[in-house]
């Protein structure tokens, strides 16, 4: 997020960040390839995308790096690498699996092994009172 969104220089060149006038998405014209190509390069660079992946970025990262609201977190993040992995299909480097279902099975497996219930604040975010209504939150 905060490389997309200032450009720190990562995988954002320095000073191509979002509040320096750069797209975030629009690193999607030169990655994508594949059968979503022409999609993906319609929308790159449109400022409601860029929106959307800021924000989905950063309640990601924050919601991950906490630890709580494993529910909502780990299908959007599934829903979210499984985006990524649509700008490259198929795989150059094998046909079905890439790094970006590897991860997705890692997130998979970390919700249902409990993994969001060691060094996170989950246990405080469980007994919310909102989310004891709404569980799907937790």
């Amino acid at each position: 997020f905060f490389d997309k969104m200032f450009g720190l220089g990562f995988a954002t060149p320095a000073g191509q960040g979002f509040v320096q006038g750069g797209s975030p998405s629009s690193f999607v014209v030169w990655v994508t390839d594949g059968i979503f190509e022409g999609h993906y390069t319609a929308i790159a660079g449109n400022l409601a995308v860029d929106i959307v992946l800021l924000l989905a970025l950063l309640v990601l990262g924050i919601t991950l790096t906490l630890g709580f609201a494993s529910k909502l977190t780990t299908f959007g993040m599934v829903a979210f690498l499984l985006v990524m992995y649509t700008l490259v299909v198929p795989p150059a480097d094998n046909p079905i699996i890439d790094d970006h279902i590897l991860l997705a099975v890692g997130t998979l497996a970390v919700y249902f092994l409990g993994g969001f219930d060691k060094l996170s604040v989950n246990g405080w975010w469980k007994e919310l009172p909102l989310v004891k209504r709404f569980p799907i939150l937790g």
